[in-house]
């Protein structure tokens, strides 16, 4: 019997991640003793004990009321059949366009990611009611509220073990598949339908297979492998620099930070120290040398030396660029932009289908109410436009490209509506977020006046955007529709 600690909803849990420990066999082995790729990390097994956890969790309970909808419920945490478990129980409604309930955590309290490319899926031992329910994961892509990766699962009143391959987790309201390098957090969800939610969890876990070492080419195997050395000053990051992290070529397990690697001239990347406890130190078989291997699978790295003088920590990892891969940092790629051409509908529909643009949300914005809901701002009184906010890949289009879109995609001449739509909610607006943006917009309207157009879009800065209600997002990708009042036309 697992016993608990206490059975609060909120509640922090050591960081156990300085020695994974590695579920083979029902034996839990530390990292430095592991010769094959992991089988489990547990995520949370919900007992006191913190050997076998890998994160520290602080499981909460979400509801639709946090965007106006009518669900409730709540999480505790118990012994059910003598597992101790997270229960989630509640009422799912579709109301104020509700319908959802959650548990959910975060992999990291300081927002980092968590890089699961070494795992296959998601492993729950569960206990539900008979009803279908959802694991949901955020990745660092899902910027939105309403953004996610989602894979259902049935219940049948019984303890089951349920194993979601990451393949099938399926985006929503975003276009991009799931990036296992980048994971947020992970939530189990009760949603979709009106029903009452009674579910028991007494395990969550990363789950892989012995299958999960990638494949490698036969001059990746000679050194990886049967432990061969690549020619001196050939390797590609030998003078490689870049901000991010150094994995293994064959498991994908973290080992060098780029913050250890310097210049040392000996023609191998060379790092003064490893992730901890990433790197594993035995005899070479030449009888000097002090051979190093990855600690999770054992695949050769190279040789450590000491005492050479090249930094104050005295150590050189002499590593070979094969046996390695890289990961940049993250940096914010991506970039926004919020537009107003009438109907949001029809403004979402063209914007979203611009090749980099990562993810549309429509709502309001411009106006003097707080959290305007529809029928609000369709008194005109209110201030607010309908809008359409784009997230976007600037290395794959720019601000003016979607500017030059915006216009081609409505009648920008009319003043304060859009075909049938009339009030000052339909205006032809952009709301630039900086000077760079306005400086875009104003040139632009400068060429739509040269070529004769009587321009009535207003350039304002931007204020805050309220998302509108979830019946209006993706309005034409969801119903099979077409814009009445958005049409291309080619003019720049």
């Amino acid at each position: 019997m697992k016993l608990r600690a206490h059975s609060t909803v909120s509640r922090w849990l050591p960081l156990a991640l300085l020695f994974v420990a590695v579920a083979i066999g029902g034996t839990l082995v530390p990292p430095h003793k592991a010769k094959s790729p992991l089988k489990t990390m547990i995520i949370d097994d919900f007992s006191s004990a913190g050997s076998k956890k890998s994160f520290g969790i602080n499981w909460q309970f979400v509801s639709d009321r946090v965007m106006g909808g009518d669900s409730s419920g709540k999480i505790e945490f118990v012994n059910e059949d003598e597992r101790s478990s997270v229960h989630m129980a509640g009422a799912v409604s579709l109301a104020n366009n509700g319908g959802f309930i959650q548990a959910r955590t975060s992999f990291n309290p300081e927002g980092r990611s968590f890089d699961a490319r070494r795992f296959a899926g998601i492993k729950l031992d569960v206990k539900g009611n008979g009803q279908t329910y959802a694991v949901n994961l955020r990745t660092a892509e899902t910027r939105l509220p309403w953004q996610y990766y989602q894979a259902v699962f049935s219940t049948n009143r019984k303890w089951q073990e349920i194993k979601i391959p990451f393949t099938l987790f399926k985006p929503y309201s975003l276009k991009s598949p799931l990036n296992t390098r980048t994971l947020k957090s992970i939530a189990v969800a009760a949603m979709g339908r009106e029903f009452q939610a009674d579910i028991f969890v007494d395990e969550i876990a990363f789950y892989g297979d012995k299958t999960m070492y990638n494949k490698l080419t036969p001059e990746e195997e000679r050194i990886i492998v049967h432990k061969g050395t690549e020619r001196p000053f050939t390797g590609k990051y030998d003078k490689h620099f870049e901000e991010g992290v150094y994995t293994c070529k064959r498991c994908g397990e973290e080992l060098f930070d780029s913050s250890s690697k310097f210049k040392s001239s000996c023609g191998w990347p060379s790092f003064d120290d490893q992730k901890a406890a990433a790197v594993t130190k035995q005899p070479d078989a030449d009888g000097r040398r002090t051979e190093i291997i990855c600690t999770n699978c054992g695949g050769h790295l190279g040789h450590v030396f000491t005492g050479e003088g090249y930094t104050p920590k005295n150590t050189r990892y002499c590593v070979n660029s094969v046996s390695m891969d890289f990961a940049p940092a993250e940096k914010n790629r991506t970039e926004r932009a919020i537009l107003a051409s009438g109907c949001f509908w029809g403004t979402e529909y063209h914007l979203q289908k611009v090749p980099g643009v990562i993810s549309t949300a429509v709502g309001y914005t411009g106006g003097n109410v707080d959290n305007p809901t529809y029928k609000q701002v369709c008194t005109d009184k209110t201030g607010h436009a309908e809008a359409v906010e784009v997230i976007y890949d600037p290395s794959k289009t720019s601000y003016e490209e979607l500017a030059r879109l915006f216009f081609e995609t409505h009648d920008f001449t009319q003043l304060n509506r859009q075909g049938p739509d009339i009030g000052t909610q339909y205006r032809s607006g952009i709301f630039y977020l900086d000077e760079k943006q306005k400086d875009a917009a104003t040139k632009l309207i400068e060429t739509l006046k040269q070529k004769g157009f009587d321009v009535k879009t207003e350039v304002t800065p931007e204020g805050k955007f309220w998302p509108a209600e979830n019946y209006h997002q993706d309005y034409y990708k969801n119903n099979g529709k077409t814009p009445y009042c958005h049409i291309y036309r080619k003019i720049f």
